[in-house]
């Protein structure tokens, strides 16, 4: 090859790692780091009575919707079985929130008031408020077709509200946004209906002129105002005493829709120690730096020279890979965990695999009597179609198990298919042109500062 190609190929390796660390140090920018690495917290949700596995995905994307809606750090969202969905949170301070969240059940009803009782009301100690039990959930859906009787705290006293049936839910909401309450102060929520539930909520509203509708979520009365006007816009509010924070993420949850399942009241909590994350990030560098010692001392051992190049490839790989981690962490929001590391650690002998396949052609060719200039471009050109063919599967083989895996292990996965493309990389624009460039040199042109001695035909050059 000749040796301003060489030179050429080598300056893309460099400016490649130029534009990938430039923004790197400039911005700051660090790895973001997964649940197992950084401590966070671990939310088992256990769906109540039967479920189907379909719903259980449903219920499973809606979680996942409002977790990233929150901005939270990659969570891992998925179901498990066909009544468990799996949430972890890396990093997340506030569980407490993110329990609210991920656990509304978000039924919004609207129904019809029959009766507002007031506490001087002859009827009001006889009037039973309706028992809501979410765990007995054939009765608490039946609810929705039965007249029920709810409390609402206004200023100091407490109403009994009795109200008929469900007459629309929560579905028929196309968007719903928190707003500032210029009236009452505070925060409200303002939705916007589906086009198909626009000509229902007018006909309700219609019908219900100068009467009082309730709006109910999860059998709490947010409000009951009087419909003085048939609302055909197909636009309401929701108006409580709501704070900011509550009035956003009760708009989040009615603008994600409302879970297809119901979950136990109480589901598993774990907190992941960051202690605990930080010791095992420790030991993943350890075993990563130990692994690469002991594969660089092999291939000065057998390799000479050859083995300085294979040392330089490493440590390109080894900044290439993380700058990829850093950049995906700060852009896609890609996490590395525990599991990516060990990707990366089982890479380092892949793309040493490589430089050995190409490094024994080579010792073939300079064995038969060639020079090593002569045999740099020919044992390669035999060398690349081996890399190939082994990287692909191993890419195929990473591929199929960041498809069909969940969890932690599609880390493992990722990280091992980021490893075969860098490894076809620094083995096409890197390794070939150094063994090239440093073959010209008279010092490194003998059998010996390959690994090659006695056996070469025609005795030790």
């Amino acid at each position: 090859m000749k040796r301003g190609r060489s030179l050429g190929m080598l300056a893309v390796v460099v400016a490649i790692l130029l534009g990938m660390y430039i923004p790197i140090l400039v911005g700051g920018y660090s790895p973001r780091l997964g649940l197992d690495l950084q401590g966070g917290i671990s939310v088992t949700l256990q769906a109540l009575g039967d479920a189907t596995a379909e719903k259980m995905e449903k219920a499973a994307d809606i979680v996942r919707r409002r977790v990233n809606a929150l901005g939270l750090t990659e969570p891992v969202v998925a179901a498990q079985g066909e009544n468990r969905v799996l949430v972890q949170i890396p990093g997340e301070q506030d569980p407490e929130r993110v329990l609210k969240i991920i656990g509304s059940t978000a039924q919004l009803q609207f129904r019809e008031v029959l009766e507002v009782i007031y506490p001087e009301s002859e009827n009001y100690e006889q009037t039973q408020v309706t028992a809501i039990n979410p765990e007995d959930l054939e009765t608490y859906q039946a609810l929705k077709d039965q007249e029920i009787v709810l409390q609402k705290e206004e200023k100091d006293r407490v109403l009994k509200v009795r109200m008929g049936p469900t007459r629309l839910t929560g579905d028929i909401i196309k968007t719903a946004d928190p707003a500032v309450d210029q009236e009452k102060g505070g925060f409200k929520i303002v939705f916007e209906l589906t086009d198909e539930a626009a000509p229902q909520f007018a006909s309700l509203t219609r019908e219900l002129l100068n009467k009082q509708l309730a709006i109910v979520l999860d059998y709490r009365i947010e409000s009951f105002p009087t419909v003085q006007s048939e609302i055909s816009g197909g636009r309401g509010e929701i108006t409580g005493d709501f704070t900011r924070e509550e009035a956003r993420d009760l708009a989040l949850v009615l603008r994600m829709g409302a879970l297809p399942v119901e979950f136990e009241p109480d589901p598993l909590v774990e907190n992941i120690s960051a202690t605990l994350g930080r010791d095992s990030l420790r030991q993943g560098l350890i075993a990563g730096l130990v692994g690469l010692i002991l594969v660089a001392i092999f291939m000065l051992a057998v390799y000479r020279m050859l083995g300085i190049v294979t040392c330089a490839s490493l440590g390109i790989f080894g900044l290439l890979m993380f700058g990829i981690v850093v950049l995906l962490g700060r852009f896609v929001n890609w996490s590395l965990t525990l599991a990516g590391i060990a990707g990366i650690v089982v890479s380092v002998g892949i793309s040493a695999d490589s430089s050995v396949v190409f490094f024994e052609r080579l010792k073939e060719e300079v064995r038969e009597g060639k020079a090593v200039r002569s045999s740099v471009e020919r044992s390669y050109r035999s060398a690349f179609r081996t890399i190939i063919a082994a990287d692909a599967a191993t890419f195929i083989t990473a591929l199929i198990l960041w498809i069909l895996a969940m969890g932690a292990v599609k880390g493992f996965a990722f990280t091992l298919g980021i490893a075969t493309i860098l490894d076809v990389f620094i083995s096409y624009f890197f390794t070939r042109n150094a063994v090239s460039l440093l073959s010209g040199l008279k010092v490194y042109n003998r059998p010996r500062m390959v690994g090659v001695g006695r056996e070469v035909a025609g005795g030790e050059a």
